[in-house]
């Protein structure tokens, strides 16, 4: 039986998503979630960051969802 971590690291998060640290650690600033309409999914444990992987895979779908929203309304 193969359990998977309940978190990911950073690092791992980072190449999972294909970016590089520091685009990631943008990604997870406060100030940058406040401007985002789908802000990344993040657990904070004291000073270390950390991912559900399921919750960065929903993520993504949501993103790619409302790229669609945008290329519909673009096309009106």
């Amino acid at each position: 039986m193969s359990e998977s971590k309940l978190l990911i690291p950073f690092s791992e998060a980072a190449e999972l998503l294909g970016l590089k640290p520091h685009q990631l650690y943008q990604l997870t600033r406060n100030r940058s979630r406040a401007r985002q309409i789908h802000p990344i999914p993040v657990c904070r444990l004291g000073k270390r960051i950390a991912f559900r992987r399921e919750s960065l895979e929903q993520w993504i779908l949501k993103l790619e969802g409302a790229d669609k929203t945008q290329a519909k309304a673009a096309g009106r």
